[in-house]
């Protein structure tokens, strides 16, 4: 199934076109790397997936009512606030389920039948989503990033800058959008917490696109590459190795065709 369709995509700052009637699909459960030199748009494809950039032309299509999340590693965050509770914001739909669960069962204690079907669909959506175990949820992606080390309880003020970058992480992938939009989202990481979360998004059943100049891991989380070249989107299908014996075997073919046509 089709998650996002883009036909048409062209994109210029000034004299500088990035892109150039492009076309892009993502697909459902793709895992994809999003390569290309620098200055030839990655972070601008994906700003333009999340609705930062309006491109000058062409036509985006997100599927009916898939949710996206993207990566921003600069977003504002109340700095008062906990890291716990910061993370907690990312279920902060659920709570306000169980708020409205907990009132209906209580109406409910007046014979109000309704009130409690109604309260008892909202307990099966709950249990659904585990919303009971969001504690250990909350542990095991701030232990796998290296932020429980630091204290849940620590203010957002009290952190450095990488270490809120962190936390920006952290409660994206708690979220679980149907779609990740990561803009290198290795960096402030150490090598444990690459591995980690290598092994979080591989096994990850929802779709995302990657930007990243870290080769390993483009190759241990991808399934698709899509390359941006000479203004135009190609995908290749298979990891980061395969992409790149792929686009060398298309360039020595060029070369001989261009040997023949002089």
């Amino acid at each position: 199934m089709s998650l996002l369709e883009i036909t048409g995509l062209t994109q210029a700052f000034g004299d500088n076109v990035l892109f150039r009637d492009a076309e892009f699909t993502l697909n459902k459960g793709e895992h994809i790397g999003i390569v290309g030199q620098n200055g030839t748009g990655k972070s601008t494809f994906i700003k333009i997936c999340s609705d930062q950039i309006t491109p000058d032309k062409g036509y985006l299509a997100w599927h009916p009512k898939i949710t996206t999340g993207y990566l921003d590693q600069y977003a504002q965050i109340d700095n008062t606030q906990s890291m716990q509770d910061f993370l907690k914001s990312a279920y902060s739909e659920l709570y306000r389920l169980e708020e409205r669960m907990n009132q209906l069962y209580q109406q409910a204690g007046d014979g109000d039948m309704s009130n409690l079907m109604l309260a008892s669909q909202y307990q099966e959506r709950l249990d659904r989503e585990d919303f009971y175990l969001i504690d250990t949820h909350i542990e095991q992606v701030a232990e796998g990033l290296g932020l429980k080390a630091i204290g849940l309880e620590r203010s957002v003020g009290q952190m450095s800058g990488g270490q809120r970058a962190k936390v920006i992480l952290a409660k994206l992938l708690l979220e679980r959008p149907d779609v990740l939009l990561l803009d290198e989202p290795t960096n402030f990481l150490d090598k444990e917490h690459i591995i980690w979360l290598s092994e979080y998004l591989v096994n990850l059943p929802e779709a995302f696109m990657v930007v990243s100049h870290d080769y390993n891991f483009l190759e241990k989380v991808t399934t698709r590459i899509c390359d941006i070249d000479n203004k135009k989107i190609k995908k290749y299908y298979g990891s980061f190795s395969d992409f790149k014996q792929k686009k060398a075997l298309l360039r020595a073919d060029a070369g001989h065709q261009n040997i023949k046509w002089r």
